[in-house]
């Protein structure tokens, strides 16, 4: 027997490594081998299928949303002078600034389809001038072409106005910029809506910025809908955390904090409304010290008695007008902000194919109005329409002394 022992053990260890290579090649069929079926998600993901070949021209650079072939259409309707196709080229070069000279590219097609009197192309041109997107920085040009956007009655160019003056220096600028950013609220405009409320919300006018923020978010802001759920958040985390300390103190006999959780669920500040509970706590408070409790104990039952205590909700809702909403710690008409910064809307022109404007009269037959716009070719040094640009004194709708003295527009 001892001498099979050593036997019984070596047939064991083969045994035990022989499952051991067993399962490991198990493992790698299934890793490596492709199911017959096709469908198993683990194998599918370790033997994929043959990747299609790449578009001709594709490369990390290039976004997926337009094909090399749809590319190229667009650019040779834009070639061809088609004003819709100049300015969706220009935003794509726009929305996509890791392409090669995609900012010139981008001021090259605006400025066309803004020379042609698309108003949409003179509200981006404008912002990327005023704001040096994509090139070199001319703030008296952005300024113009933005000011022509909004006599086109292109509602968002108010607040692309707003975000212009905004990266100008001086008091003066950004005193312009607010009343431009005001005037885009009160127009309407999602965008500045949200802007305007982080100004509030960092001015911590809490209840100003909620109000602006909702009226955002209806008009469509994902941004404001992001702030908003953001306070909401963080004021409940903030809420549930002084309730937790109140609690704390009022289980060490604080007769404050007793009296305080009396308030809340009497008046239904950041607790359900329950006038038992509310109750409860006014006689804590009362025992452990407080007068103000014991008055409204018994204010609460002077309209009852001790053969029916029964407590009259009408009369409860009455005395908790009396309630001084200072005695909370925590007031609501000035509502903390949350400790991480509000978001301004990133993408300015996100929206801005979407927005309706008006076309300009189309020009004579004589041949005299042949270009309108005045508007010569792009100059190499800032690829947009500069030289020649109309003045403000002869530019349609443009009053000099708006663009001298950073006037809000006006229709």
């Amino acid at each position: 027997m001892r001498r099979l022992a050593p036997t019984r053990r070596r047939a064991g260890l083969l045994a035990l490594t022989g499952g051991l290579l067993l399962q490991a090649c198990a493992s790698w069929a299934a890793i490596v081998l492709p199911s017959a079926g096709g469908g198993d998600a683990g194998a599918a993901a370790s033997s994929p299928a043959p990747a299609a070949p790449a578009a001709p021209g594709s490369s990390i650079r290039m976004p997926a949303q337009r094909s090399d072939a749809s590319l190229q259409a667009l650019r040779r309707q834009a070639q061809e002078g088609e004003v819709s196709a100049q300015f969706e080229l220009g935003m794509y070069y726009y929305q996509n600034a890791g392409l090669p000279q995609a900012g010139a590219q981008a001021r090259q097609w605006l400025g066309q389809a803004a020379a042609q009197g698309d108003a949409r192309a003179m509200a981006a041109l404008g912002y990327m001038l005023g704001t040096g997107t994509g090139g070199v920085r001319d703030v008296p040009t952005g300024r113009q072409w933005l000011q022509r956007a909004a006599d086109a009655r292109l509602a968002k160019a108010t607040y692309l106005l707003s975000l212009v003056e905004r990266k100008v220096t001086g008091p003066k600028a950004m005193q312009q910029s607010r009343l431009l950013l005001e005037q885009a609220a009160r127009d309407g405009d999602a965008m500045a809506l949200n802007d305007l409320a982080v100004e509030r919300e960092l001015e911590g006018r809490m209840n100003e910025a909620k109000e602006l923020y909702a009226q955002a978010q209806a008009g469509g802001s994902q941004t404001a809908a992001q702030n908003l759920g953001r306070i909401a958040s963080y004021q409940r985390a903030s809420t549930a955390e002084q309730l937790g300390r109140l609690r704390a103190r009022a289980d060490e006999g604080n007769a404050n904090a007793l009296l305080e959780l009396a308030y809340r669920y009497h008046l239904g500040r950041g607790v359900q409304r329950n006038f038992a509970t509310a109750i409860q706590y006014y006689r804590r408070a009362a025992d452990a010290g407080s007068p103000k409790a014991r008055e409204f104990l018994a204010l609460i039952f002077s309209r009852s008695n001790d053969k029916q205590p029964v407590i009259d909700e009408a009369w409860m809702q009455e005395l908790a007008a009396r309630i001084n909403a200072v005695a909370l710690q925590v007031e609501e008409k000035h509502p903390s902000a949350p400790p991480d910064r509000p978001q301004r809307v990133a993408d300015p022109l996100s929206q801005l194919s979407q927005q309706p404007f008006a076309w300009p009269e189309p020009p004579a037959a004589d041949g005299d109005a042949a270009a309108d716009t005045n508007t010569p070719p792009l100059s190499q040094e800032q690829v947009v329409p500069t030289e020649g640009l109309p003045s403000a004194a002869h530019a349609p709708g443009m009053q000099p002394s708006n663009l001298s003295h950073n006037a809000p527009l006006t229709e």
